[in-house]
C-alpha cells in the first residue's frame, strides 16, 4: 500500500530489517500501490527499517567491527531509480537487491541498507522538531540507538535536516549474529510530502562520499 506520514510521527525508513519507525507512524491512505501518493484519509499504520526494533529491557551496542567489510567501492555503478507512485527519483547501487512498497522502496547488500519513504507532511521539519520528536522515537524504536547529531543541510532538491546516529542491525536470519551500523537519515519536505531517506553501513566503514552523493541525487518528479 501507498506510504503516507505525519510530520511529527516519522522514525527511520525502509522496510527490510526490522524496525519499526527509519523510519514509525507512516500512514497508509486507501488505494492501490501503483497510485500516487495521496495524503487525504489516511489511517496509522507501522512501518519498518534497517535497524532491529528495541525490546523492553535496554539493549547493548554491538561492538563496530575490527575490520568492517562495508565499504562501497568506487568502481560500485549507480542507476537512477525513478518512482511514478512516491513522485521523486534517486540514484542507488546497481545490482543490489530492490524491494518495493508502494511509494517506498529499498536497496540492500550484506550490512547495507538504503531505502526511501515518502509521505504527507503539514510542516517542514527543524532541526527543533527533529530533536523534540524523531530523537525519542528513535530512542524507543532503535536498538541501541545513539545519537550522534542534527543538523540542517542543503541539498540540490531543498533543505533537509540530517539525523546522524548508530544502531544495531536486526539479527542475522542464520547466525543470530548482530553488527553495528551507522545511519544517516536525511527529512526533504515540499508541498506537503515528506521524504525520508535512510542510509545504514556498518559501523566505521568510509562511506562519507556515497552517503552524501546519494542524497545529492534525490530528485522530486
Amino acid at each position: 500500500m501507498n506510504q503516507v506520514f505525519t510530520r511529527r510521527a516519522v522514525l527511520s525508513a525502509g522496510a527490510m530489517l526490522a524496525l519499526a519507525r527509519s523510519g514509525a507512524g507512516l500512514v497508509h491512505p486507501a488505494g492501490s500501490a501503483a497510485a500516487a501518493v495521496s495524503c487525504a484519509a489516511a489511517t496509522p499504520s507501522a512501518v519498518g527499517s534497517p535497524i532491529a526494533v528495541a525490546t523492553a529491557a535496554p539493549a547493548q551496542a554491538q561492538p563496530a567491527e575490527q575490520n568492517p567489510a562495508g565499504d562501497i567501492p568506487d568502481s560500485q555503478v549507480f542507476v537512477r531509480y525513478v518512482s511514478s507512485a512516491g513522485g521523486y527519483s534517486i540514484e542507488m547501487p546497481e545490482g543490489w537487491a530492490r524491494t518495493e512498497n508502494g511509494a517506498g522502496v529499498t536497496f540492500s547488500d550484506k550490512l547495507h541498507t538504503f531505502s526511501v519513504e515518502i509521505g504527507c507532511a503539514s510542516t517542514a521539519p527543524t532541526i527543533e522538531s527533529a530533536t523534540a520528536t524523531d530523537v525519542p522515537n528513535l530512542t524507543q524504536t532503535a536498538e541501541a540507538f545513539a545519537l550522534v547529531g542534527v543538523t540542517a543541510i542543503s541539498l540540490p532538491a531543498g533543505q533537509a535536516i540530517k539525523i546522524t546516529y548508530q544502531a544495531n542491525s536486526a539479527p542475522d536470519d542464520v547466525t543470530g549474529k548482530q553488527h553495528r551500523l551507522d545511519v544517516d537519515r536525511y527529512d526533504l519536505f515540499k508541498d506537503g510530502r515528506l521524504a525520508v531517506i535512510t542510509l545504514a553501513a556498518p559501523a566505521g566503514s568510509d562511506n562519507v562520499d556515497v552517503s552524501n552523493n546519494v542524497s545529492s541525487s534525490f530528485q522530486w518528479t
